[in-house]
């Protein structure tokens, strides 16, 4: 799913908002509109637990931690209350928002902005490097506790392997992107050599097979537990975990 309408953008981490005046902004989004919101952990968890109990279905929601707050994307789905929310919808959407901040940070790079192009590839690596943790740690275990798949043999095996050639061609991209008499070129391609045919896969195969061998309401589950997914922190990401 694309995000054609421009984003809103509310940083509330200074404050305690109530959720039900946050719940509002949320719920003033139509669909394909993105909500940038910056809260503190407490809050940011509250509203997901209100998103998924009483709005189930229709956000979709990804978190990241951002000093001491928590920075989160909301985007109202084209969607009844209550309807399903597969993997291939909720994961696609991922690594297209993922995507376009390694886009935006080669934009600014170009336009000899660096200090942008470190920030929103930073951005980047801490959406890919969260986006890689809640595939190994949940969607594969269900997928081969489901289908009877090896996590040594086959298709989710092969997905961990490339995990590990993207994370170290994102982390020497990172250390290149802001660097003005380093030409990033070369680790972009390599970069793009790893990550386009992978995220592939995983929209053609992993995540259609998915969505077949994990229907019901395990499916439900399952994507509400990769939204509430907070990365593991400084040794895999770059940066904190969503704090405590």
């Amino acid at each position: 799913m694309t995000t054609l309408l421009a984003p809103l953008t509310h940083d509330l981490s200074g404050a305690a908002p109530r959720t039900e005046d946050v719940l509002s902004l949320v719920d003033a989004l139509v669909p394909g509109q993105l909500l940038a919101l910056r809260l503190s952990a407490k809050t940011s968890r509250a509203l997901l637990a209100t998103l998924t109990a009483e709005r189930k279905g229709l956000f979709e929601w990804s978190p990241e931690a951002d000093g001491n707050a928590v920075r989160v994307d909301v985007v109202r789905r084209d969607a009844a209350p209550g309807s399903k929310h597969g993997v291939f919808e909720a994961l696609s959407w991922d690594h297209d928002r993922i995507d376009a901040f390694e886009q935006g940070a080669f934009t600014a790079r170009a336009a000899g902005d660096f200090e942008a192009a470190r920030a929103l590839f930073d951005r980047f690596a801490r959406g890919l490097f969260r986006h890689i943790g809640f595939e190994e740690d949940l969607l594969f275990p269900a997928l081969e506790s489901a289908a009877g798949l090896s996590p040594h043999v086959g298709p989710t095996a092969v997905m961990r392997a490339e995990h590990v050639e993207i994370r170290a061609a994102v982390q020497l991209l990172r250390d290149a992107i802001g660097d003005p008499l380093v030409d990033p070129t070369p680790l972009r391609h390599r970069l793009h050599g790893a990550l386009g045919p992978h995220n592939e896969k995983e929209e053609r195969i992993l995540y259609p097979m998915a969505d077949r061998v994990l229907s019901g309401p395990g499916l439900d589950e399952l994507v509400a537990a990769i939204q509430a997914y907070e990365a593991r922190g400084e040794a895999e990401s770059g940066s904190p975990a969503i704090p405590t």
